[in-house]
């Protein structure tokens, strides 16, 4: 079931669009800029306590000694990666090293959807990340559309970006 969660202090609705052909695993949540949805956390422990694998990516966000080749392990089948950045991406002006760090996560964040290790990925800002132009539409799309059968994903981040959701109306 695809379903579009807009999460805003003022308001919870939920939408669901059971037309989908896009194997019913896409979820976007919109959530105000800058605010990490702690539902979708929760939620993310709850699937990984069942012992399904739960992967969550922050694109934007930055961390010291973080990176694709540094997963954080939150808690059993539970994994987090951000950025090998010291600062969080918000404008599209990154420098050699720091575009390097943020074009081998998405590399990263392909290679894991693709392997199977994961039941939930949960990616977060990947219409910013268009929008920024460090990721082409066409490259978000085509990643949407060849997801595996049996992964779900949700996309968090606010403004979902139109391409996204005509893949999902």
């Amino acid at each position: 079931m695809i379903a579009q969660l807009n999460s805003h202090p003022e308001q919870i609705a939920v939408t669901h669009n059971t037309s989908n052909t896009l194997h019913n695993q896409i979820e976007i949540v919109d959530t105000p800029a800058d605010q990490f949805c702690t539902e979708i956390v929760a939620n993310a422990l709850k699937i990984a306590s069942t012992g399904q694998r739960v992967l969550i990516v922050q694109l934007l966000k930055g961390g010291i000694r973080q990176g694709h080749d540094r997963i954080i392990n939150l808690a059993q089948n539970l994994d987090w990666i951000r950025c090998n950045l010291i600062r969080n991406i918000s404008i599209s002006d990154l420098n050699d090293l720091e575009l390097n760090n943020f074009n081998q996560l998405w590399k990263h964040v392909r290679g894991a959807t693709r392997s199977s290790e994961y039941s939930l990925v949960i990616l977060d800002d990947l219409s910013l990340a268009i929008e920024l132009g460090l990721i082409s539409v066409e490259a978000a799309t085509t990643f949407l559309t060849k997801l595996p059968a049996d992964l779900k994903i949700i996309l968090t981040g606010t403004n979902p970006h139109p391409a996204i959701l005509e893949l999902i109306t």
